[in-house]
């Protein structure tokens, strides 16, 4: 959903280095996004992903997922640290001097921590946990780290089956789920 709403006003690029453009097509279908200033790139190779970016020059640039980027010019695997520092700090660096937003989606551990190199942490402006149970319809977004504030906030979303929305008070979401007759809830 983010694709759609920031494509009311920019250009879009959504890089998956995971799914086919058939699953994404799908997707994109369920959830009814579409418009003529999203972008859709399967592509791995960092290389090929900048070059599309100089030529679609656009205002956000979605990279699903940052573990997956490999650059050509480097002899490591996906996913290493020397791989993913190179693909964030080329993206980075294409942003800063774009003017372009960069999102980069990576994958999280069994443990709950940013899946490979730490240093990844250090490079962006903010770092957004997204967590939720298979077993609940609620999701939270958490910022674990904000270079211009504070990350003392949380938003609260449900799933459902156009995407996640907004839960504008998550207190009265929680009252109502609890028993008739009962001293308080959890």
């Amino acid at each position: 959903q983010i694709c759609s709403e920031l494509s009311k006003t920019r250009r879009v690029l959504y890089v998956s280095g995971e799914e086919s453009k058939g699953q994404l097509k799908l997707r994109a279908e369920r959830l009814e996004v579409k418009g003529d200033t999203i972008f859709l790139l399967t592509e791995n190779d960092l290389e090929s992903i900048v070059s599309e970016c100089e030529r679609l020059d656009p205002d956000v640039i979605i990279m699903d997922s940052v573990q997956t980027i490999c650059s050509e010019n480097l002899a490591s695997a996906p996913g290493s640290i020397t791989q993913v520092r190179e693909g964030a700090l080329t993206l980075i660096n294409y942003a800063k001097s774009h003017g372009a937003a960069v999102f980069l989606v990576g994958h999280v551990n069994k443990e709950g921590g940013i899946s490979g190199p730490k240093l990844l942490e250090h490079m962006v402006d903010a770092v957004l946990y997204f967590e939720g149970e298979r077993t609940n319809s609620y999701r939270i977004i958490r910022a674990i780290k904000n270079r211009f504030g504070s990350t003392n906030e949380i938003g609260v979303f449900e799933m459902g089956d156009m995407g996640l929305v907004e839960i504008p008070n998550p207190s009265e979401v929680v009252m109502a789920e609890r028993p008739k007759n009962t001293s308080g809830s959890c």
